[in-house]
């Protein structure tokens, strides 16, 4: 050790240790709080006598730090590691000694080297652990230039007083280590003879009434604190210590009066020297309200908190339960999963309290209505499940779906509301239907999935063609991923012509995946996958800004703007981003947005977010048409035509379809145009294959065809092609009227 700039430690140079060496800690060692030690102080002061030196330090490593243990001539506590002599002595392991600080190129250019009556000499003596880990030095300094060094005896000297520091550490280590573990130890700390009575026992019972007396000279099972537990508790214990074991957090019941208490004991057995055994040594600590926390964590932990049926966790164990008794006894069982139709617009219409009395009494009418041995659980939100072993005879499963259905199904009054909510429900039997909780669950969910898609308030029994269309619908949404890195993707465009003259006045833009195996595929084949997936938004807006890029320019017919059709996925609809992504991809392609038109299908307005209607008129801001796909297919309200600001309708094809073969088709479609046509709307009708379906549409007032009977779908480049020729056959035309006319 040695000091610049007012005392202050410090060396450096090339014997700076390197990065990632060995270095000790003072963990545990109570030296850094300016209070320093007898022990440690006392050597110090020797090696500087015995030395004849002016300084004496004593200093541990700790990182980047070396703290300052005991000092004698200095007053610092601590420096860097990199600035002090010491920190190379200490990596060292043999003593660093200096004559001259002056004369050695590593420390001569030090600003406390440097003036007439800085240091010279130095000598460090490393303190490593019985491991060998490097701790810190032993060092002496003076202002002398020693050419000698230290005598045979100094240096013997100091090697002794080197080793005392490490028993020294040694020692403040198990202090510190027997100091904490006293601070945090059990309640009680006790011992035991060879009868295992009591011999001692430190601190306080902790309230128990129970006092000392009562327990020394006692064993155990004999005193007040082991009243609680039977006999054959306390014999298999005593066969324990008989057998020499070491336990630990035995827990124990006794009785304080009317209060149960409950303790936790540790111990092991102590042996003389020659192996004759003493007794037992150990702790005890009264783990009452500790016991009492445990037992309602493990029933929150198994059962729901609002109506107190199992949860999934316990259901998962009962399930558990039922495949080691099938695997034993053959006996099958069945899983019902089933969730609440339009919960949610309980929620949104009643309030949360009014859906939270619904579960309950929905919990009650499902325990009153499955068997004895069936295990009924909520499994999260309006999700119940039910385990069933009892269906064993044809025609019993239906029977029973039927039943749940009708009781979850009955009118339930919510204050002076009456609420009827229906279920649908999912089945799978085990072991048929899978040989594990996760897969017998994800099939009676795929079952209940079915039930949903099919208009909910019904009951389905899975079959393995659910999860072969489950794997598949898995395997695209994976193969979506990679075909969008490899560009698998290509934009066809459809013509919408005008019903006057057939003049193209725009185009829907349409996906096509180029599957590498599988050929192009249709939007049928994977957009109800991809709509539903991550993937929804990145391929949506790449369609939107391909295709303005693509068509941008384009002109419809006689010169006026051409029309781009493009759909979007519910997806992007909920994206908060949306209407500036809309806008970056304008100003990005120079895309006119009044010449745009965004298709939206009628299912997403059933459930719109709450800002939809805003973000719709910030849309149309842009000067971009919104339009209603496949009209009267969904589930919409004609009031969603005004609520959201509607520009144009588009006929379903499954409509125009049936034109010309059926009266009723007639009809609807008429009604359909008619209603747009009143509500100021523009229409266009999809799917026109024939002339007779051209002209009853026109009859009966649209404005715009699209179908296979003008073009199929094309790429871009025949796309330009189609609307060059409309160019020229509008603007022939207009010439021969022109001639005519003159």
């Amino acid at each position: 050790m040695v000091e610049h700039n007012g005392g202050a430690p410090g060396s450096g140079g090339n014997g700076r240790p390197q990065t990632g060496q060995n270095r000790g800690t003072v963990a545990g060692l109570p030296l850094t709080d300016g209070r320093g030690d007898v022990s440690l102080q006392r050597i110090v002061e020797i090696a500087a006598r015995v030395t004849g030196t002016r300084k004496s330090f004593i200093t541990l490593a700790e990182g980047e730090i070396l703290h300052v243990a005991a000092a004698v001539g200095s007053d610092v506590r601590q420096t860097e590691t990199a600035k002090s002599v010491c920190g190379v002595a200490y990596c060292g392991k043999i003593p660093l000694i200096v004559p001259d600080l002056s004369k050695d190129p590593r420390f001569a250019h030090y600003p406390y080297v440097l003036p007439e009556d800085g240091n010279r000499f130095y000598a460090g003596f490393p303190i490593r652990s019985g491991r060998g880990t490097a701790l810190g030095t032993l060092c002496v300094i003076d202002p002398a230039v020693r050419p000698e060094g230290l005598t045979s005896d100094q240096n013997a000297v100091m090697e002794a007083l080197t080793a005392l520091c490490v028993r020294v550490f040694d020692g403040m280590k198990r202090d510190a280590r027997l100091s904490d573990y006293l601070d945090i130890a059990s309640d009680w700390i006790w011992e035991q003879d060879t009868a295992y009575r009591f011999t001692f026992l430190s601190g306080s019972d902790d309230g128990a009434r129970a006092r000392f007396h009562d327990l020394l000279g006692k064993t155990r099972w004999d005193s007040v604190i082991g009243n609680g537990e039977s006999e054959a508790f306390w014999a298999r214990h005593k066969a324990d210590l008989d057998d020499r074991k070491s336990f630990r957090d035995l827990r124990f019941r006794w009785h304080d009066g009317d209060v149960e208490r409950v303790h936790s004991i540790s111990g092991r057995p102590v042996f003389g020297r020659s192996g004759v055994f003493l007794g037992y040594r150990g702790s005890a600590r009264d783990v009452t309200a500790e016991e009492v926390v445990r037992r309602q964590i493990e029933a929150l932990a198994h059962r729901d908190p609002l109506t107190g049926l199992a949860n999934r966790r316990r259901f998962e164990q009962r399930v558990a339960d039922t495949f080691r008794d099938w695997q034993e006894t053959g006996r099958s069982a069945t899983v019902f999963v089933l969730d609440v139709d339009n919960f949610k617009l309980v929620n949104d219409t009643h309030g949360h309290s009014c859906g939270d009395e619904l579960l309950i009494e929905i919990a009650r009418r499902l325990k009153a209505c499955v068997g004895e041995n069936a295990s009924v659980a909520r499994l999260g939100g309006d999700e119940f499940a039910i385990l069933e072993p009892n269906l064993a005879r044809d025609g019993a499963i239906p029977e029973y779906a039927a039943a749940i259905a009708q009781a979850v199904g009955a009118p339930f009054e919510a204050g002076p509301e009456i609420v009827e909510c229906g279920c649908s429900i999912g089945i799978a039997v085990l072991p048929d239907h899978g040989a594990s909780f996760g897969q017998i669950m994800g099939n009676a969910d795929l079952a209940l999935y079915q039930s949903k898609s099919l208009g909910r308030a019904r009951f389905t029994i899975f079959d393995m063609e659910m999860r072969r269309d489950a794997d598949t619908r898995n395997t695209l949404t994976r193969e979506l991923g990679e075909a969008i890195d490899a560009h698998q993707f290509q934009l066809v465009y459809q013509p919408v012509v005008r019903i006057d003259d057939e003049a193209i006045v725009g185009a829907e833009v349409l996906l096509r995946w180029n599957h590498p195996e599988r050929g192009t595929l249709p939007p049928g084949a994977f957009l109800p996958v991809l709509d539903s997936s991550r993937h929804a938004l990145d391929v949506g807006y790449w369609v939107l800004e391909e295709a303005c890029r693509r068509t941008q320019g384009w002109r419809g017919a006689n010169g006026k703007g051409f029309r781009l059709s493009v759909n979007l996925f519910a997806a992007q609809l909920r994206d908060p981003r949306l209407v500036n992504r809309v806008r970056t991809i304008l100003e990005r392609t120079g895309f006119d947005g009044r010449d745009l038109e965004l298709e939206i299908t009628e299912d997403i307005l059933l459930t719109p977010s709450r800002d939809l209607a805003a973000v719709i008129r910030e849309l149309k801001m842009m000067g971009i048409a919104i339009v209603l796909d496949d009209f009267g297919t969904g589930y919409g309200s004609l009031t969603h035509l005004l609520q959201f600001s509607i520009d144009r309708l588009k006929v379903d094809r499954a409509f125009v379809r049936g034109l010309g073969e059926s009266h009723d088709h007639n009809k609807v479609t008429q009604a359909v145009v008619k209603l747009a046509v009143d509500l100021g709307l523009k229409v266009t009708a999809e799917g026109i294959e024939t002339d007779e379906q051209k002209h009853f549409l026109a009859r009966i007032g649209c404005d715009d065809l699209q179908g296979f009977h003008f073009s199929r779908p094309v790429p871009v480049e025949q796309m330009e092609d189609l609307l060059a020729r409309s160019h020229a056959r509008i603007s022939g035309e207009t010439r021969d009227m022109r001639a005519g006319v003159a």
